[in-house]
């Protein structure tokens, strides 16, 4: 199976990418707003614990939403729409839930090198970025796109 696979190319991955963060800030903010009424960056004058509630809200919320969605489903809404699914690089199953969390810590370590991390996956024969080879995973393209309707059978 796993040879079946098709890695996706930079371009989509950082599609899928920006799609997820600007959603993913999208709804944070609209929280952070309703629930602490402050959105990040805050004023220094502004309460302590309202920041740190709105941060904590800002920077959890993604990981979550994210890490599960690998975790149960594969994908997630930016990759779901690009037709992209992380899998587990031996198997080509989902992750589990450690690979997950390596994977997603894993993008901080991507980044930190002027995003050299990120870069990898262009030399990379499997499409791997760094991320990818920390926490044993594969970005793939879905053949049958769960946002494109299915062909009915006669």
């Amino acid at each position: 199976m796993i040879g079946e696979l098709r890695p996706a190319g930079f371009w989509r991955r950082a599609a899928a990418f920006a799609t997820d963060a600007l959603w993913l800030f999208c709804v944070t903010g609209s929280l952070s707003w309703l629930v602490f009424g402050i959105a990040l960056p805050a004023p220094a004058a502004a309460a302590g614990g309202r920041v740190l509630g709105a941060r904590l809200l800002q920077d959890l919320v993604p990981a979550l939403v994210i890490i599960v969605g690998w975790t149960r489903y594969g994908t997630t809404p930016g990759k779901c729409l690009l037709a992209l699914r992380v899998c587990d690089a031996g198997t080509g199953g989902r992750p589990d839930t450690v690979q997950s969390v390596v994977r997603y810590l894993g993008y901080l370590v991507s980044a930190l090198p002027l995003g050299l991390g990120f870069v990898w996956m262009v030399f990379d024969p499997r499409r791997q970025a760094l991320h990818d080879k920390l926490a044993r995973t594969r970005v793939v393209v879905v053949e049958e796109s769960i946002v494109a309707p299915r062909a009915v059978r006669p």
